[in-house]
C-alpha cells in the first residue's frame, strides 16, 4: 500500500486538507492559547468551501477510516460528543481526531502521515 500523498479525486478538498494537516500537527499546536489549529481549520474550510455541518460529516468519515486502518476496536473507541455551537464542535472534533491519528499510528506501527494516507485511501475506495 502506497503512502505517497496522492490527491484522491473523489474526496472533498476539505477531507484531504484537514486529514493531512492533522497529521502534521505538533503537540505544541494544541496547547492552551496556541491558535494554530483554529487558523488551520479556518483555512481548510475557506479553501474547500464547506460549511461547519459538512465539515463535521467529513471529519466523522475520517474518524471511521482511521479506526479501521488503525485496527482499533470500534466498540471501545469513543464517539466524540458534538456539543455547543458548530465552531466549538468542529474544533473539539479536530482535537479528538489528532489523538486518534496518534493512537491509530501507534497501533499499527507507522507514522502519523502514513496512517492518514491509508485512511484517505480507504475513504477514496
Amino acid at each position: 500500500m502506497t503512502t505517497a500523498p496522492v490527491p484522491r479525486a473523489n474526496l472533498q478538498p476539505f477531507t484531504l486538507l484537514m486529514a493531512r494537516g492533522l497529521a502534521s500537527l505538533d503537540p505544541d499546536d494544541l496547547t492552551d492559547g496556541n491558535l494554530t489549529l483554529q487558523l488551520d481549520m479556518s483555512t481548510w474550510l475557506r479553501r474547500s468551501g464547506l460549511d461547519l455541518t459538512e465539515a463535521v460529516q467529513a471529519m466523522l468519515d475520517v474518524r471511521d477510516a482511521l479506526v479501521d486502518v488503525g485496527r482499533l476496536d470500534a466498540r471501545t473507541e469513543p464517539v466524540p460528543l458534538l456539543a455547543g455551537d458548530a465552531r466549538t464542535a468542529v474544533l473539539s472534533l479536530a482535537i479528538y481526531l489528532d489523538g486518534l491519528v496518534r493512537r491509530a499510528a501507534g497501533a499499527v506501527g507507522v507514522s502519523r502521515r502514513s496512517v492518514v494516507e491509508q485512511a484517505l485511501e480507504r475513504l477514496a475506495a
